[in-house]
């Protein structure tokens, strides 16, 4: 069996990841025994070479193995060998690597049998040792097997059982120098600014982007420092999913030299109240070399139980807000207390609105203090405030509303009815006769209108003596809410000589419509009598 791509040799990110699920995840120390389900049994174990120079990067030593069932319904069966560097005091070192097998021939499964049956199969598969370690030699040993079949059979070996094999050899690395870098690191895009916790934990997100042009990254800390001491950490981990990818966190790469990551952090309820910021990163690569940022402190959130700074009387105004031909403005008032030095900031986040950060608001006569947002135009229909955090000149904060985890806030503000559909006041055509043999052209119906919301869409239908359609046109048009409206009506060829009427329908911005001049009184008659072109013979 040959080597596969270097993207496999990840594959142990997660000790077997998504694909083999509770069978090869977890450490290996845990799995100090054996442990069966079934009739699956490891019989043999051992690696064809002692040693093994990996720094051309083209090292491989190849691992026998032997799983029997002695369950004869079962067809197939799957499992994954984890290899890991072992330190002299039997610590181990760095990222696991996994020899994924199966019964059956199944993508991604490295290795199948070489012979025998489902009772008793042979394995062996040529591991490509990793070029880079964090020392020159290494010593590697299989530490966790596991299997399941298709019948629900288990099999775990941890280290204690799997000792007796001796399945280890030394390899000789590169020696990795570095451990992993980050840049851009920050929150991500929705990372609330404010968090209430005196209830329930909060959970802030950020995002990295991570660099190791040796080993390649592994895991990692990313820890927050609050007041008091308070520390909350939160770890990054590369697992590798069905489809080969590999994911840290939210981002999908195929690089673990080069990869993004998300990675959360859980404050607890009631911890301390104040600032808590970036404080440390620590990032290890698959060698087991680690880089430490420390003594940062960047990317504040404020945490808060709003037990300093308060605030009532929320309101939005106005209730109802005019959007139909540009944009609305929105002011949201409150009234804070236990504030000192002022108020320093209020930030207003809303649900379909753009929100706002008023910095320094000024205190009203009536203690109140107002921020303003936007309503974007004519589609918003509701506007809900989601958020809002105060910052007074302390430092002291407070947070509402559910982008906050906070308490709740009832501010809705809404859009106006669309009051009435559009009105024709006149209607014109530029050409009420033409010759047959002019056609195909067009007329210009120009309209004068007159609408609230304004008028954004039309159709329209040329008809013949006997109520049939012979054509039309549809469309948008600029929003108009009064004076001309010119549209283009078509006139085709082959029209034969007689009279035509133009119907047509004008649609506003809220959907209503109205509906002018069809045959067989259908809508409402055009002002100043219906519209007619004659074609006529040559």
């Amino acid at each position: 069996m040959g080597k596969r791509p270097w993207g496999v040799r990840l594959f142990a990110a997660a000790v077997g990841g998504v694909l083999l699920g509770a069978l090869a995840a977890g450490p290996a120390q845990a799995d100090s025994g054996q442990r069966q389900q079934g009739g699956l049994g490891l019989t043999a174990l051992s690696v064809e070479s002692s040693t093994v120079d990996a720094t051309s990067g083209n090292g491989t030593v190849t691992v026998d193995w032997t799983v029997t069932d002695g369950n004869t319904a079962a067809t197939d069966m799957l499992g994954a060998l984890t290899l890991q560097q072992v330190g002299t005091d039997g610590r181990l070192i760095g990222a696991p690597q996994a020899l994924t097998f199966s019964f059956q021939p199944e993508w991604p499964y490295q290795a199948n049998p070489v012979d025998g049956t489902m009772a008793s199969a042979e394995y062996s598969y040529a591991f490509p040792v990793p070029q880079y370690a964090a020392r020159s030699t290494a010593r590697w040993a299989v530490v966790k097997v596991a299997a399941k079949d298709d019948q629900g059979g288990t099999l775990t070996v941890g280290r204690q059982d799997l000792a007796k094999y001796r399945a280890s050899f030394t390899a000789t690395h590169l020696v990795d120098s570095t451990g992993p870098a980050y840049e851009q690191l920050g929150p991500v895009l929705d990372q609330p600014e404010y968090l209430y916790n005196a209830d329930a934990a909060v959970t802030t997100r950020y995002r990295l982007h991570i660099t190791d042009d040796q080993s390649g990254f592994f895991r990692g800390r990313l820890v927050l420092g609050g007041p008091q001491g308070a520390t909350a950490t939160g770890t990054i981990r590369l697992v590798q999913n069905t489809d080969g990818s590999l994911q840290c966190g939210d981002y999908v790469s195929y690089d673990s030299h080069d990869v993004f990551c998300t990675v959360d952090v859980i404050i607890p309820a009631g911890a301390p109240a104040g600032t808590w910021s970036v404080s440390r990163v620590r990032l290890t690569d698959a060698s087991g070399t680690a880089s430490v940022s420390d003594g940062l402190s960047q990317d504040p959130v404020h945490v808060t139980q709003n037990s300093t700074v308060r605030a009532s009387d929320f309101a939005i105004s106005p209730a109802q807000y005019n959007n139909w031909n540009g944009t609305a403005p929105l002011t949201i008032t409150m009234k804070p207390s236990g504030f000192r030095d002022g108020i320093a900031s209020v930030t207003v986040l809303l649900d379909g609105c753009g929100g706002s950060v008023t910095e320094h608001p000024e205190i009203a006569a009536d203690g109140s203090v107002s921020a303003r947002a936007t309503v974007p135009p004519i589609y918003t229909r509701k506007c809900t405030v989601t958020g809002i955090g105060l910052t007074d000149g302390a430092g002291d904060t407070a947070a509402y509303g559910t982008a906050f985890h906070g308490p709740a806030l009832d501010l809705v503000a809404t859009q106006i009815p669309d009051p009435a559909a559009p009105v024709v006041n006149s209607a014109s055509l530029d050409i009420t006769s033409v010759p047959a043999s002019t056609l195909r052209r067009n007329a210009v119906l120009t309209l004068d209108v007159t609408s609230f919301v304004g008028v954004n869409g039309f159709s329209l239908t040329v008809y013949d003596a006997a109520g049939h359609s012979v054509g039309g046109m549809s469309g948008g048009v600029s929003s108009a809410t009064n004076g001309p409206l010119k549209l283009i009506v078509p006139l085709y060829e082959g029209l034969t000589p007689g009279v035509y009427t133009v119907g047509f329908t004008l649609t506003d911005a809220g959907g209503l419509h109205t509906q002018y001049g069809y045959p067989n009184g259908g809508g409402l008659p055009v002002p100043g009598g219906p519209l007619l072109i004659t074609v006529t013979d040559d």
